[in-house]
């Protein structure tokens, strides 16, 4: 249990991240869920109901969305079952190579649609919007092409990190 006075500091260290618009792409609840995270390390999901006013439900919710992108663990030694973030960095890094990882997933749809339209140039290309449609999908396709560059380098980043080999890391 934490001081009331380190508590109050705490509350506002929160409060004032989450006015940070870098933090507004992830929404209140998950940000908040997370800065608990980074303060606390190990919560249970009545600490994290107690600590943010947020129903059991979205507690959950989150819970299960962090542990599916393997941004904190759960240990079910013991009960109730407390779940860990064991690193912010590696959970920055987890969270950048998920948000690459969830993008790509769309690159066969567009390949799809590429494909598409190149088959049925003639019967389209008059269309009103089919040079528009045609110039996202290659953009889009482009737009994968660097997503795979920068994911392959927040994987080696985050393997380096957790191998300790990154330069002045630990100082």
């Amino acid at each position: 249990m934490f001081d009331p006075e380190i508590k109050k500091i705490e509350t506002e260290i929160i409060g004032n991240l989450l006015n940070y618009t870098i933090f507004s792409v992830r929404g209140e609840i998950t940000s908040t869920i997370l800065f608990y995270f980074i303060t606390r390390k190990d919560l249970t999901q009545s600490e994290l109901q107690n600590l943010t006013g947020f129903s059991a439900g979205k507690i959950s919710q989150e819970l299960n969305n962090f542990l599916e992108f393997n941004l904190i663990k759960i240990s079910k030694n013991s009960k109730p079952w407390v779940y860990s973030m064991e690193s912010v960095v590696v959970e920055t890094f987890s969270r950048a190579i998920n948000l690459l990882k969830s993008n790509l997933k769309w690159e066969p749809k567009f390949l799809e649609i590429k494909k598409e339209l190149e088959e049925n140039e003639e019967a389209l290309k008059n269309l009103n919007g089919y040079i528009k449609i045609k110039d996202f999908i290659n953009v889009n396709l482009g737009r994968f092409v660097g997503f795979k560059r920068i994911l392959k380098l927040w994987e080696d980043l985050k393997k380096k990190y957790e191998d300790g080999s990154l330069p002045n890391q630990g100082n």
